[in-house]
């Protein structure tokens, strides 16, 4: 999608567009009426001659009637064009939205919140703004220019040839001042996203950032994005600031020549008073889009800007759906899991996994052991798709995984990760998060299997505990049962987990156990961890080493 491409969100809005043109057109019409009035007002008064039959006062009111049509135009069309900027920003953040949430987790790990964060509110405005404010803007701005220029000709062409020649030098003015923005305005938008970036990130580690007394660090970083921020506003602002006046100065030095040339023409005969009088009006009339086209530039260079960054989040592939022309609609994968030659890097050169060869067997237990960094996790990653094997290949029940629709694979294969996630809400919603039409009674059943019934039910609110903000109110153990819990609601046919006890105390570890065997016995099952005590309950293990994985003897770990 280039910047062009955006122009497409009009062809959605097309009849309300074309009304309120309409609107801005006859508004422009009604405009360029206004200084002949005046000048026929002028003729009634001073020469006596009359309109239509029409008095003095009849004119007066007619032309008061025009000012009232006027200001109802403007109404209607403003209201119109903002309306349609509003839907028109709706559909954008909502494409640009859908658009993210289809992006790899390659995306999210590279990207800081508060840059997509700012693309979704600040950017997807200034495109919106654009395309139904500024241009439309253009059609009645380009409208009484004309006009303005053929109805003066028309009375006096030395006088309108004077007024003409302003048009290029308020261009070459425009061009020279207004160069400097569109880099300004760039750097300001990034520095933007910085800045709620990095709010974004103290806020989600504020008990990190307490911990460690970094208040006063954190806040001057805060502080230094900010004044950069104030330098950059400075400079545009200071840019806008000579342009306004610079232009106010061409203009009024340009009426001030059309004043002292229609003088002259006045007092040689060549022009009368009613003229005159029009003539001057319509000068003014001519300076309004001045004004218009002057912004132009500005909100030009300030929408290529966001539209670079739209468009460098919009040409990011989405996660890779289906590989092949073959697809499962089952709503279950089930058969053997192998990994065949697996490799994966994460950098080029860089091996995280190296030749892995596996093959687990439906319902089997089998634990992967290895201290952290080793790829443990990374291989249950792979399983789920969140990245792609840089070579090798990874079959469920000899079908090749990528052969599968994603939707499939996530239904198939339950995650319980040792970064723990979940929304802010109750208890009840996180364990219903992956099936939320489920009943109480499937909820409640969910968390009897990962033992977080008894602590969920002690709580004041039971199962309608708010848990805050990715669980802040919760212990790290409660929050790791019902990650547990959730991931068991949707009855997946393969279950992940990694590091299942990290979080949990010794009693609760020994619970684990106790039940592992009899809750997931009809399950396919792949731990890592780096806790040795869970080999017992495991039917094969395997070791991290050298980015592949040995097989163990599971007595040799049991100490």
């Amino acid at each position: 999608m280039t910047f062009y491409h955006f122009f497409s969100l009009l062809k959605n809005h097309k009849l309300p567009l074309l009304v309120a043109i309409a609107l801005m057109v006859i508004e422009s019409i009604v405009s360029l009426s206004v200084p002949w009035f005046a000048g026929k007002f002028s003729e009634s008064v001073l020469d006596g001659k009359t309109l239509f039959n029409l008095s003095y006062i009849q004119i007066a009111l007619l032309w008061l009637s025009l000012f009232v049509l006027q200001a109802l135009l403007r109404f209607l069309s403003t209201y119109k064009v903002n309306f349609i900027g509003a839907q028109m920003l709706t559909e954008l953040s909502c494409r640009l939205y859908d658009h993210i949430q289809l992006l790899p987790v390659k995306y999210f790990s590279n990207t800081k919140k508060g840059e997509t964060l700012a693309l979704l509110s600040n950017d997807v405005s200034i495109i919106s703004y654009f395309l139904s404010g500024i241009l439309t803007g253009l059609v009645p701005a380009t409208l009484i220019l004309l006009g303005a220029l053929i109805l003066m000709a028309t009375i006096n062409t030395t006088i309108t040839l004077i007024i003409m020649l302003m048009v290029p030098a308020f261009f070459v003015v425009v061009k020279l001042l207004g160069k400097g923005i569109r880099p300004i305005s760039e750097n300001l938008v990034q520095r933007q996203a910085d800045g709620v970036a990095i709010a974004s990130e103290n806020l989600s580690i504020i008990k990190l950032v307490k911990a460690f007394s970094r208040e006063k660090s954190e806040s001057n970083r805060f502080k230094s994005n900010a004044h950069e921020i104030q330098k950059l506003r400075k400079k545009q602002l200071k840019i806008q600031a000579i342009l306004s006046p610079v232009l106010q100065l061409l203009v009024s030095t340009g009426v001030l020549v059309v004043v002292v040339v229609s003088a002259m023409h006045y007092q040689s005969g060549n022009l009368t008073m009613p003229d005159l009088i029009t003539l001057l009006m319509y000068g003014m009339l001519f300076a309004r889009p001045m004004s218009t086209l002057a912004n132009l530039y500005g909100q030009t260079q300030q929408a290529l800007g966001s539209s670079k960054r739209l468009n460098n989040v919009f040409n990011i592939s989405p996660e890779p759906n289906n590989h092949a022309e073959e697809d499962n609609s089952e709503n279950q994968l089930h058969g053997n899991i192998t990994f065949n030659k697996v490799d994966f890097s994460y950098e080029p050169n860089e091996p995280l996994l190296n030749d892995i060869n596996i093959t687990i067997q439906p319902k089997q237990k089998v634990l992967i052991l290895g201290p952290n960094g080793t790829g443990k996790s990374t291989l249950l990653h792979l399983l789920v798709r969140f990245i792609e094997p840089t070579s090798g290949e990874i079959t469920i029940g000899e079908q090749p995984l990528n052969h599968f629709r994603l939707s499939t694979v996530r239904n198939s294969v339950g995650l319980v990760s040792q970064d723990i996630a979940l929304c802010s809400g109750s208890i009840a919603d996180n364990i219903a998060f992956g099936y939320p039409q489920a009943s109480f009674a499937e909820i409640e059943n969910a968390a009897k299997k990962a033992g977080a019934h008894s602590f969920i039910t002690a709580l004041e609110n039971g199962y309608k505990t708010q848990v805050g903000e990715n669980g802040v109110l919760l212990s790290g153990g409660q929050r790791q049962r019902i990650s547990l819990a959730r991931a068991l609601m949707t009855e997946p046919s393969i279950l992940l987990l990694d590091e299942p006890t990290s979080m949990i105390d010794s009693e609760a570890k020994t619970s684990f156990k106790d039940s592992f065997n009899e809750v997931l016995k009809h399950k396919t099952v792949i731990m890592v961890s780096h806790e040795h005590h869970l080999v017992d309950i495991a039917d094969h293990v395997y070791e991290m080493k050298n980015h592949q994985l040995v097989a163990v003897n599971p007595k040799e770990n049991c100490e």
